[in-house]
């Protein structure tokens, strides 16, 4: 990837988690509607960001034997 494939995908990886830290700041154990709403948002994030995880081209160590 060239630098600024790089720096775009971080930034992009970047955001994903950060709307999964603002989603995690706002649990409440009080309200179980709310709380399953976010949960809900949550598992969405979170499966995006496996997805951009997942397509990303990885190189991968050589085992040592």
């Amino acid at each position: 990837m060239t630098h600024y494939m790089t720096s775009r995908v971080n930034e992009m990886l970047g955001l994903q988690i950060a709307t999964i830290q603002d989603l995690s700041r706002n649990l409440r154990a009080d309200d179980l509607e709310h709380l399953e709403r976010d949960i809900s948002a949550m598992e969405s994030a979170i499966n995006e960001l496996k997805s951009m995880l997942v397509s990303l081209p990885h190189q991968h160590e050589k085992q040592k034997p």
